[in-house]
């Protein structure tokens, strides 16, 4: 069986590694690297080098397990992963003090004035009542406002906390942080197990892109070789890449973002049901930096904290410290709305996320439904849960499964 994957991020290879020696691959990807929006980048700053990521960072083991399991097979040992110290300061327009300035686990090595009042117990009433939900298995398509409004907190705090925290994670706006899933507004805050560990890996999340091609001898993978065209012919997918070559292939798989997939699918006979699903998933834009300024931190050092959202107008925006977790004075910010950017700016890239409304959670399971037809497989993060490493590697598991059953790698990846 010949299998084409349209896609060379986090599913699409790890796809490719669970069917290298089973299946015939090829993997077209229109960018110059592999990796997706993975990106990783060697810093030197005050405090010494880091490889930092400019786009996703945060590993949890208890609540990504088969990417951690991924990770072990490719090779990373324990000694390739830290653990992160977690502290969170929230700051708002026109106000001089944060509102909030949390506890910092561990004990900080650096002089520190916490700030909790109400907006701390706000945190915690929010946290009680979305463990209850995650303990009741409340429905995904119930939306963040049904948990947040019935909770005995004012609205200002509501609006400068409790939604401004799941805006800057989904990068929407305040409005638009209320109609998002509850039940996914909450994932990686709440853990059958108790309050989940998070985790960074030293080498870069990006790493993992080329480990998974090198352990993936058999597959053809062609960078730069964007598609330009899917045809059907004689019951298979003929596909065309920017570089003029074609491809003839028994499966197709997108591993692309909805909308990209959305457009590759719009010429074939037989799409509209896929079609219609895929646009169901709406999209917002983001920009992120690395950069060497704390350009959107408090002036007080005692204040920081290593996450920091801003609020102002309708908008939530983060920034990351590297300091208590890497040792080096390197930060990354959310820009999109910002008045100002920073003066030392390292790496800046434009991103496209997902917003995981109810409408997003029906069309996940519409897309379960529409699986295999004809041949054609969609994976990506936005297929299944709530988009991260996890739920790109679980959307190669599922291809997996269907193309390869029997595949040694896919039975490793599962077992325990």
């Amino acid at each position: 069986m010949r299998v084409g994957i349209v896609g060379a991020g986090l599913s699409g290879l790890t796809l490719a590694w669970l069917l290298d020696g089973s299946c015939e691959t090829v993997v077209l990807e229109s960018r110059d690297r592999v990796g997706g929006t993975m990106r990783s980048v060697r810093v030197r700053a005050d405090g010494g080098e880091a490889t930092l990521d400019l786009g996703a960072q945060d590993i949890s083991p208890d609540l990504f397990p088969t990417h951690r399991r991924l990770l072990e097979l490719l090779g990373y040992g324990d000694e390739q992963f830290v653990d992160l110290p977690a502290s969170l300061t929230v700051l708002k327009a026109g106000q001089r003090e944060p509102l909030l300035v949390s506890p910092h686990t561990p004990e900080p090595s650096w002089p520190r004035d916490e700030r909790l009042g109400p907006a701390w117990r706000a945190i915690e009433t929010f946290l009680e009542r979305a463990t209850e939900w995650d303990r009741q298995d409340v429905g995904w398509e119930r939306p963040l406002a049904d948990l947040v409004e019935p909770l005995p907190v004012s609205q200002e705090i509501k609006r400068d906390v409790l939604y401004a925290r799941p805006a800057f994670l989904f990068c929407c706006g305040l409005e638009q942080a209320m109609t998002l899933s509850a039940r996914a507004a909450v994932a990686f805050y709440v853990s059958a197990s108790g309050e989940p560990r998070w985790q960074q890996l030293l080498p870069g999340l990006e790493s993992t892109a080329w480990a998974l091609a090198a352990n993936a001898p058999n597959a053809r993978i062609r960078t730069a070789a964007g598609v330009r065209q899917v045809r059907r012919v004689d019951g298979r997918y003929e596909l065309l890449d920017t570089a003029g070559e074609r491809h003839v292939v028994d499966e197709l798989v997108l591993a692309v973002p909805p909308w990209e997939a959305a457009r590759l699918l719009g010429p074939l006979a037989g799409t509209r049901e896929a079609r219609d699903v895929l646009a169901r998933f709406e999209p917002v834009d983001t920009t992120y930096a690395l950069h060497l300024d704390p350009a959107y931190l408090p002036e007080n050092r005692a204040h920081w904290s290593t996450s920091t959202f801003h609020v102002h107008d309708d908008w939530s925006e983060s920034t990351d410290w590297f300091g208590p977790s890497r040792g080096v004075e390197v930060f990354k910010s959310q820009l999109t709305h910002r008045d100002r950017l920073p003066d030392q700016v390292v790496l800046r890239e434009d991103y496209r996320h997902l917003l995981i409304t109810p409408a997003a959670v029906r069309a996940q399971r519409r897309l379960d439904a529409l699986q295999g037809r004809g041949g054609l497989h969609l994976a990506g993060q936005y297929t299944t849960w709530v988009s991260s490493q996890e739920s790109a590697v679980r959307s190669a598991v599922a291809v997996a499964r269907r193309l390869a059953p029997r595949s040694a790698r896919l039975a490793a990846l599962l077992s325990t």
